[in-house]
């Protein structure tokens, strides 16, 4: 198995694919209508980020489920480790980071820029989001 960190440029174009190719991954309604929201099923992850039509998600894969997600046209890796326990994660993160471009890709979905926040008493708190949107146990 391995972890890895995928992003999608354009995820309706995704779902379409996968709707046209692969229509068991899409979540469908009783009437076999797909789920709005689309919800790609079929593997474990952790909640997707979505940023308008970009899309992040840190995903478990077995062998036969990499193949396939990983050959499929719009899904790009920005990071990868085979799975050998929980620092699995942390492994695929220090890949992440040490890539300018998929730091960038992954920073245009999941903002991780310190925020201002009204303390309720006059002041502000500055707010800063956890570097790691998801990691599986």
């Amino acid at each position: 198995m391995i972890d890895v960190i995928i992003y999608v440029e354009d995820f309706p174009t995704l779902v379409g694919y996968l709707d046209t190719r692969a229509p068991h991954l899409l979540a469908r309604d009783e009437g076999n209508n797909l789920i709005m929201p689309p919800v790609v099923t079929g593997f474990a992850r952790t909640p997707a980020i979505v940023n308008g039509d970009k899309l992040l998600a840190y995903m478990r894969l077995t062998d036969e489920q990499a193949e396939t997600w990983l050959g499929t046209p719009g899904v790009e890796v920005l990071a990868q480790a085979e799975y050998i326990g929980r620092e699995t994660g942390d492994t695929v993160y220090q890949a992440l980071f040490a890539d300018a471009e998929a730091t960038a890709k992954y920073d245009s979905v999941y903002d991780r820029t310190p925020r201002e926040v009204d303390d309720g008493e006059g002041g502000t708190l500055t707010i800063t989001p956890p570097a790691k949107f998801g990691v599986m146990a």
